[in-house]
């Protein structure tokens, strides 16, 4: 059994690693003599000098939440060759295994055995993959005009995305650029504010935790904020800003906390009671 490759540090998301994952292990089969890319219809005009040939397409990607699905087309092909006629006697009966003149239930069954080779090793010995559903070959022998025949299996193969939204910045500079500071722990942070909404120095605003989540009351964060900035090296991209109920901000974070942790929602805090109203703990109405 092949020892198992731990390529799940590469990028996979990006077309070039993955073209190049199924380039390599196609050049590195035995019974491969060249190895393409693209669409098929290629294979209509060109000649190549020796065969059977290896072809890899991308049909369609799709990126999921952590994922990137991609639609990948393989295709092994070989050229047909007329087998001699070693027909005997007066009945001129042919020896040819199976029916027809040529090769081509040979190369069926060959190439057919090397996109085996090439699947099996991609789904359990990489660990940076996972094929996803039925693997569909389907047999080829007058689908092009220069003598080819062979097997093509197409198949989803699902590659980790991080989806690292901190590699470039993407929003005009000079925008909404703030150093803010957490209302509890008072960790600091340079942050943008979503476009078309801002926010003035001294001033207080919610957000939201976890942008996967609802806003809800169990899913915001208050935030002051210290100084204007026109650019940074900026920890926070794009915060919504969450100001109920007033549309300018919260005076404070006291006012800020209160607001994103009611017992009562259908009240104000000048309304609340309690013994601890300061830890937010309400009576119950």
């Amino acid at each position: 059994m092949a020892a198992i490759v731990h390529n799940s540090g590469i990028n996979y998301t990006l077309y070039y690693n993955t073209l190049n994952y199924f380039k390599t292990i196609m050049s590195n089969h035995p019974s491969i003599e060249v190895v393409t890319q693209g669409d098929m219809s290629d294979f209509d005009t060109r000649e190549f000098p020796s065969y059977p040939i290896g072809n890899v397409q991308i049909i369609s990607t799709n990126f999921g939440d952590t994922v990137t699905e991609w639609e990948v087309e393989l295709t092994v092909a070989d050229k047909i060759k007329n087998k001699n006629n070693e027909s005997t006697g007066s009945t001129n009966a042919q020896t040819i295994q199976f029916f027809g003149v040529d090769d081509t239930v040979d190369i069926h069954a060959n190439t057919l055995s090397i996109l085996n080779d090439l699947t099996a090793y991609t789904q359990k010995s990489v660990d940076g993959f996972e094929v996803n559903g039925d693997i569909i070959c389907e047999p080829f022998a007058d689908k092009f005009n220069n003598g080819l025949a062979g097997w093509m299996a197409r198949f989803t193969l699902t590659t980790h995305n991080d989806k690292n939204r901190c590699l470039f910045f993407l929003i005009e500079e000079a925008i909404n650029g703030y150093k803010i500071s957490d209302c509890i722990t008072g960790q600091e942070f340079l942050a943008t504010i979503s476009i078309g909404t801002g926010q003035s120095v001294g001033g207080v605003f919610a957000t939201y935790i976890n942008a996967l989540q609802p806003a809800d009351y169990g899913n915001l964060k208050c935030f002051q904020v210290l100084d204007g900035l026109e650019f940074g090296n900026w920890d926070l991209n794009n915060l919504p800003m969450i100001n109920w109920p007033y549309p300018n901000g919260y005076d404070d974070c006291v006012e800020c906390e209160l607001w994103i942790n009611p017992k009562v929602w259908s009240t104000t805090p000048a309304a609340w009671s309690g013994t601890s109203a300061e830890f937010r703990t309400w009576a119950t109405v």
